[in-house]
């Protein structure tokens, strides 16, 4: 009994780490990946950003009590 409960524990470890290899090949796969031949063009949308947020820093740095 203990024996078939470990190759049965086996089986299904061999199974779960085949299913998780196959779906991160598969979610990795370039035919999945945005292609910058869509249209999108990186350069102009930074040339044509206007009224941005900025970040301020507040710098506590010297602060002295």
């Amino acid at each position: 009994m203990t024996q078939m409960r470990t190759s049965t524990t086996r089986l299904f470890a061999v199974a779960a780490t085949l299913m998780a290899t196959v779906f991160g090949v598969w979610a990795a796969s370039p035919a999945r990946a945005p292609s910058i031949s869509q249209g999108i063009e990186p350069f102009k949308l930074m040339m044509n950003a206007k009224d941005l947020s900025q970040a301020e820093l507040v710098d506590y740095t010297f602060v002295f009590h």
